[in-house]
């Protein structure tokens, strides 16, 4: 596994939710490093807007737009990245959607479900239909984003958390199941991070993340990272450096798990 599970330049990886936070900081880190990206996302303007910024000219990246909660698109994802040519050496599960404001009596059936397809059941789809291109290459990483709300919790987050859990367990036993084929399989928890997702969060509670509890102070424990900070740690996870890292988590959350 030492010598077969990591990503070089020249190789590909797959990144999902790559049109804005961390997945976009993800997609610049493995282009900066000459690995080719094939970078997915349901929102194919915002896409391509960002791959406009990392790759002008669509050297090292190629967009394609789907939707991860969807068996159909999963597959046709990775025929694409089939279809390109390139070793495939790397998937990397980061779409996710966030739930603020739902305990299990208050979330209905239909978000439920939504948040779980969308954080959990798409890394399962991904996986499934990524895998073969992975063990044809001869191995690689799978790095999973999951977050802290799979050790240390809070209020009004219920499907989220769960989904989150999920993924931890996934990444284990994963692990186990993928070792003979020298693939590794890797658990990322972010603490909280200046996304999208979370300025949308703060605007809807009419606060700015330094009200909501994040501090921006680069010496602060539990301090909210900046996306190239969580992508910097997906790239480790990915490289021949984390060669002796599968079925565990990498854990960059500014110290904050540490308090509980």
């Amino acid at each position: 596994m030492r010598e077969k599970s990591f990503a070089t330049k020249g190789d590909a990886v797959i990144v999902t939710g790559a049109a804005g936070g961390i997945g976009a900081a993800t997609v610049e880190n493995l282009v900066n490093q000459g690995i080719f990206v094939f970078a997915v996302d349901k929102n194919s303007e915002a896409l391509s807007k960002i791959l406009a910024g990392i790759d002008p000219k669509n050297v090292l990246t190629q967009a394609i737009a789907a939707d991860v909660t969807s068996e159909k698109d999963c597959q046709s994802v990775c025929e694409a990245a089939k279809s390109k040519g390139i070793r495939v050496k790397g998937l990397v599960n980061n779409a996710a959607v966030g739930a603020f404001n739902m305990s299990v009596e208050s979330t209905s059936f239909e978000d439920w479900q939504r948040i779980i397809s969308i954080n959990l059941t798409s890394l399962y789809l991904m996986a499934k239909y990524a895998l073969p291109l992975i063990r044809s290459a001869g191995g690689g990483a799978v790095v999973n984003i999951s977050s802290i709300h799979a050790y240390a919790t809070s209020t009004g987050v219920a499907p989220y958390a769960a989904a989150k859990g999920g993924v931890l367990a996934l990444t284990r036993t994963m692990a186990l199941d993928l070792a003979p084929d020298n693939i590794r399989v890797v658990c990322i928890i972010p603490g909280a991070t200046d996304t999208p997702m979370l300025r949308q969060h703060a605007e809807r509670e009419g606060k700015t993340l330094a009200e909501l509890g994040f501090p921006s102070s680069e010496n602060a424990i539990g301090r909210i990272a900046q996306p190239e900070e969580v992508a910097d740690v997906i790239a480790f996870a990915l490289s021949r450096g984390a060669s002796f890292i599968t079925g565990s988590s990498l854990i960059p959350d500014g110290g904050i798990l540490a308090k509980f």
